[in-house]
C-alpha cells in the first residue's frame, strides 16, 4: 500500500478518533463534571442542585435523578426527624412542668401544712394534750397522703414495677388499668429480666398501644402477646378498633400530628429492633415489635440476692456481677446499686 492509499484511511481514522473524543466530552465527561458540581453543591446545603438536568447519555441522566432521590429522601427524613425531636422536647417540657406544679402546688403545700401541724401540736402539747394529740394524727394522715402522692408521681415517670418485678408483670399491671378496654395478655415461653433499656421499651410500646387504642381506635378489646423467645423478645399487641391507613413510611405521621408510632420506632431501632405494623380502615390495628436477646449471664438455678437476701429464681436475676472471681446476681437495681458502692460489706464474710 503507497502513501497516496493510505493517506485518506489515516485521515478518516483522524476524523473518527477526534469525534470520538468530541463525543464523549460533551456526552460524559461534561455531563459528569456538572454532575460533580451538583454534588458539590448538595454538600453545602444545596438540596435543589440536581433538580438541573445535567445532559449527557440516559445513564448520566438516570444516576442524577436517582441521586436526587436519595437527597429527597434524605431532606424527607431530616424533616420528621426535626418534627419528631420537636414533638419530644415539647412531651419533655410539659412532663417538666406537671411535675413541677405537682411538687409545687400540691406536695410542697401539704409539707407546709404539716410542719404547721406540727408546730401548733407543740403548742397545745403541755395545755391540751388531747388537741394536741388530734393535731398529730391529722398530721399523720396527711404524710401518708403524700407520701402516696409522690409515689403514684415517681410511677408515672418511670414504673417502680419494671424494676422491681420484671416486663411481664409491669404489662400485666398497665393492662388491668384498661377499665374501659377488654385487655387479654398471654405470656409465651420461659419468663426472663432483660436488659434495662429492653423491659423499658417493651412496656412504654404496651402502654402506647393501650392509649392508641382507647383514644384513637374506639377499640373494645385488646389481645397483647408477649413471647420469650430464644432468639429476643416479641411483643405482638392487636385491637378491634377502627383501624388507619397506615402510611408507607411511619415517619409520614408526624406531619399529621401523631408521633407515638414513631417514637416506638425510634426505640426499636435505637435497640437493634424492628417493628411492624399492619392496619387499614375498619379493621383494627396489628403491632408487633421485637428485640434479639442480649448476652445476659443468668442463674440456672435459684440463688440468693447478696444484699437483701431474695430468693431469685432462675432465669430471674436483675443483673449480676462478677466479684473477687465470683458471680453475684440480683433481684433490683437498688441491691445492684448497694453491691457497686460498697460489695466487701455483703460478702459471706461480713455476713
Amino acid at each position: 500500500m503507497n502513501l497516496n492509499e493510505t493517506g485518506p484511511l489515516c485521515y478518516l481514522l483522524v476524523v473518527l478518533l477526534v469525534s470520538s473524543n468530541l463525543w464523549f466530552f460533551f456526552r460524559v465527561l461534561r455531563p459528569l463534571k456538572r454532575l460533580a458540581l451538583q454534588t458539590e453543591q448538595i454538600r453545602i446545603g444545596n438540596f435543589s442542585a440536581f433538580d438541573q438536568d445535567c445532559g449527557g447519555i440516559p445513564e448520566v441522566d438516570a444516576l442524577r435523578r436517582a441521586m436526587a432521590g436519595m437527597v429527597g429522601h434524605v431532606r424527607r427524613t431530616q424533616a420528621q426527624s426535626r418534627a419528631y425531636a420537636d414533638r419530644l422536647a415539647e412531651v419533655q417540657e410539659g412532663e417538666r412542668k406537671r411535675v413541677a406544679h405537682e411538687l409545687h402546688d400540691e406536695t410542697l403545700q401539704d409539707l407546709i401544712a404539716i410542719n404547721q401541724s406540727v408546730d401548733l401540736a407543740r403548742h397545745w402539747m403541755q395545755s391540751d394534750p388531747t388537741r394536741a394529740e388530734a393535731i398529730l394524727q391529722s398530721a399523720r394522715q396527711q404524710v401518708v397522703q403524700t407520701v402516696t402522692a409522690l409515689r403514684n408521681l415517681i410511677g408515672g415517670l418511670r414504673p417502680p414495677a419494671i424494676e422491681e418485678l420484671g416486663l411481664a408483670a409491669a404489662v400485666e399491671m398497665e393492662a388491668a388499668k384498661g377499665m374501659d378496654l377488654q385487655v387479654q395478655l398471654s405470656i409465651v415461653g420461659i419468663q426472663r429480666r432483660l436488659d434495662e433499656a429492653q423491659e423499658l421499651a417493651l412496656f412504654r410500646t404496651a402502654q402506647e398501644a393501650l392509649v392508641n387504642a382507647r383514644r384513637h381506635s374506639q377499640a373494645q378489646q385488646v389481645r397483647l402477646r408477649l413471647d420469650y423467645q430464644t432468639a429476643g423478645i416479641l411483643l405482638h399487641i392487636d385491637d378491634d378498633g377502627c383501624g388507619f391507613q397506615v402510611p408507607r413510611h411511619l415517619g409520614d405521621l408526624t406531619s399529621q400530628k401523631h408521633y407515638g408510632l414513631v417514637g416506638i420506632q425510634e426505640r426499636m431501632h435505637a435497640l437493634g429492633g424492628t417493628l411492624r405494623v399492619t392496619s387499614r380502615n375498619g379493621y383494627g390495628t396489628e403491632l408487633e415489635v421485637f428485640l434479639p436477646s442480649q448476652v445476659s449471664l443468668q442463674p440456672d438455678h435459684v440463688v440468693i440476692d447478696p444484699v437483701c437476701y431474695a430468693r431469685i429464681q432462675p432465669l430471674q436475676a436483675y443483673a449480676s456481677l462478677d466479684f473477687h472471681n465470683q458471680t453475684y446476681y440480683f433481684c433490683c437495681p437498688v441491691c445492684q446499686g448497694a453491691f457497686k458502692q460498697n460489695p466487701e460489706l455483703y460478702l459471706p464474710a461480713h455476713l
